[in-house]
């Protein structure tokens, strides 16, 4: 049982890392266009219609942001539970070399 915390403790770790990635003001929201993004960047795969539902239940007024636990409402849904945490957190580096365009550790707004 102590197993199943540890993976959940580990996705949640990655999913908020993933989140801060596009928190690039840091607001406590990230639009939810770019939902898809980070999906794609941790090679979950998703359907569109699937995914625009979520996104509409957890943005009820279409605001087009949600904080941390609507994201992860979200993602929760794609993620593979095969995954394991190691790899992933190497797809998060690999996607966040490809923003860090100049390799200083930073993403820039832009």
């Amino acid at each position: 049982m102590s197993d199943y915390f540890d993976d959940e403790e580990q996705r949640m770790l990655i999913m908020r890392k993933a989140f801060q990635m596009f928190d690039t003001q840091k607001t406590g929201f990230i639009e939810t266009i770019k939902i898809s993004t980070i999906l794609n960047t941790m090679g979950q795969l998703f359907d569109e219609g699937e995914l625009q539902d979520l996104i509409d239940e957890e943005d009820p007024e279409s605001t087009g942001r949600v904080n941390f636990d609507g994201f992860a409402n979200i993602a929760s849904n794609f993620l593979q539970e095969e995954e394991d945490a190691e790899a992933m957190q190497q797809e998060l580096k690999e996607a966040f070399r490809l923003y860090d365009r100049e390799g200083n550790g930073y993403i820039t707004t832009r």
